[in-house]
Formats: structure tokens, sequence, C-alpha cells
């Protein structure tokens, strides 16, 4: 099993950074290699499918959420290939501190090759643009706007 965690700061508060995770519409905007994602809600239990540009191509995952806790949780689970995702979040000053986890548990025999090639590299990279990417956004989604006049 392969697997990717890191923790970071991100400036933002928590509450915008959560808005980024549990809002799944904006997951494209800002998680690296998610194409679209099509889902009613959020909540912990539920399902949903996402299109995801995978080293071997594009692949319409089926999600699973393990578990949520508002502004702090999430765990989702692709009930296709055994990826996984984990975020915690706390409150830090004026910030948000991340720790994340990315990685597989593979149950098919073309996603333990996956998992034996390039799954510590492919996880670790992912999880890095991740963090990136949701540092810039929550940025943009924090700096006070100009009026109009």
């Amino acid at each position: 099993m392969s697997e990717a965690r890191q923790q970071a700061y991100i400036e933002a508060p928590v509450e915008i950074v959560w808005d980024l995770l549990a809002d799944v519409d904006r997951h494209p905007e800002w998680w690296p290699r998610v194409l679209s994602v099509e889902c009613d809600g959020l909540e912990p239990g539920c399902n949903y499918r996402q299109v995801t540009q995978t080293p071997m191509g594009k692949d319409e995952m089926n999600l699973h959420v393990d578990s949520m806790d508002d502004c702090r949780n999430l765990v989702i689970r692709c009930v296709n290939t055994g990826t996984f995702v984990r975020w915690t979040l706390a409150e830090a000053r004026d910030g948000t501190f991340v720790d994340a986890t990315f990685g597989i548990e593979p149950f098919k025999l073309q996603y333990r090759v996956f998992d034996w090639t390039i799954g510590r590299r492919f996880f670790r990279n992912w999880l890095d643009e991740s963090l990136d990417a949701m540092q810039r956004v929550a940025a943009e989604r924090t700096e006070p706007r100009a009026s109009v006049d």
C-alpha cells in the first residue's frame, strides 16, 4: 500500500479551506487531476461520481465519503481503485493547519502493479500539487475585494 502524508499551513481561515473541501463542485478548480464532479451534496456515507486524469488516462471514479466532521476531517475512498484521501484541518493563528494523506489500498491486479511501480511518487506529487493549489485558491478567496464606486 502506497501513501503520502504531508502537513501544511494554509494562509486562510479554516472555514474557507473547509469550503474548498466540502464543495465538490469546486474540486476541479483547485484539486489537480480532478476534471469533473457529479454530487448531490457531500455528507458522511454518500457516494458521488468524479472524472479524474490518471496515469492510465481519464477514469470515472465512484467515490464514497467514509467520514466527514464539519471543518475538521474528511475521508474519501474510491470504490473502483482503493485510492483514498484523508484531510484533517485545525485552526492555527489566522490560518489553517492541514494534515493530508493520499494513498491506495489496491484490490485489483492493475492497481497493485500501479502501486508497486509508481504509487509512492504519484501520491507524493499529487499531494504536493493539491496543497499548493489549495493555498493559491484559498488565498484568492481571502484577499479583500476592491470596492467599486
